[in-house]
């Protein structure tokens, strides 16, 4: 019980108000280092700022654990989704019993999966649709597959999601596809530790979509890399150095780091609202 306290009071240290900017501030230059070329620092580090004052719950996970989901948005390239919608990437809080406090978790969106997917450049086209009650819908696997889909009119609020599926095709001319039910959608949602919010309630047909993509990617013609962004969704990532220290540690620990993080801090990036985050 020590330790829980002992985490759990240094958890409240780093996140009294002002406190996060502070800590983001500090840790910046290390998040910017895994930053693809084309995004902007600070747009990004504007969402980051959003994404978490946005988040119920991200103010009591450890500091590591949502700096570390950041650094992971970023090298990949994502914005973080509770601010601009987009489903790429998403950063919720989720309770880890083995530590007994919380941890931010990093959850690849619809959109995200899509993107890893095309980034092999080995795709001519990717695709997952919903099918609803009402649309005329068949599939058949085997030596002749076959897919056919023709929504309904009417519509699809007023109807219920039955099936989802993915297409994808290869630039050597071959295709891949693969259907899910709701049931089976569900039932992996069941496993999720982010089942009960965030995208999986707010934005389920999505979800659902992101659900088929994902069992169809060791089918996909992917990198290694995206290969294990993938396997890595819905994990606390773990950003540490060659030595296996945590990347963070030095701007969370350190006294002087406590004493920023105690106060308030106004020093975020030229530009950028300490408080809201927004670009003035």
């Amino acid at each position: 019980m020590g330790d829980i306290a002992s985490a759990s009071k240094k958890i409240a240290m780093n996140h009294q108000t002002g406190g996060f900017e502070g800590l983001l501030k500090r840790s910046w230059p290390r998040i910017e280092q895994v930053m693809p070329k084309h995004m902007s620092r600070e747009r990004m580090f504007q969402l980051a700022l959003s994404a978490y004052n946005q988040t119920p719950g991200l103010a009591q996970c450890t500091p590591q654990s949502v700096l570390s989901c950041l650094m992971k948005c970023s090298a990949l390239g994502m914005e973080p989704s509770a601010v601009d919608g987009l489903g790429r990437a998403y950063i919720l809080p989720y309770n880890n019993r083995k530590t007994g406090h919380k941890e931010a978790q990093f959850i690849l969106g619809y959109k995200g999966m899509i993107d890893l997917a095309r980034r092999s450049g080995q795709l001519v086209d990717i695709s997952a649709r919903a099918v609803h009650e009402g649309d005329e819908f068949d599939y058949e696997y085997g030596l002749t597959e076959s897919l056919r889909h023709v929504p309904s009119t009417e519509p699809v609020d007023d109807r219920k999601l039955t099936h989802v599926y993915m297409v994808a095709h290869f630039r050597d001319g071959g295709h891949y596809f693969d259907v899910m039910s709701k049931a089976e959608v569900d039932s992996i949602r069941k496993r999720s530790k982010a089942s009960d919010r965030g995208p999986w309630v707010t934005d389920y047909e999505a979800m659902a979509k992101k659900t088929v993509v994902r069992r169809a990617f060791p089918y996909l013609p992917v990198s290694v890399e995206s290969a294990m962004d993938v396997a890595a969704d819905e994990t606390t990532p773990v950003a540490v150095d060659d030595e296996g220290i945590s990347l963070f540690a030095d701007e969370i620990e350190a006294p002087e780091a406590q004493t920023a993080i105690e106060g308030n801090v106004e020093d975020a990036p030229d530009g950028v609202d300490h408080e809201t985050g927004e670009i003035r």
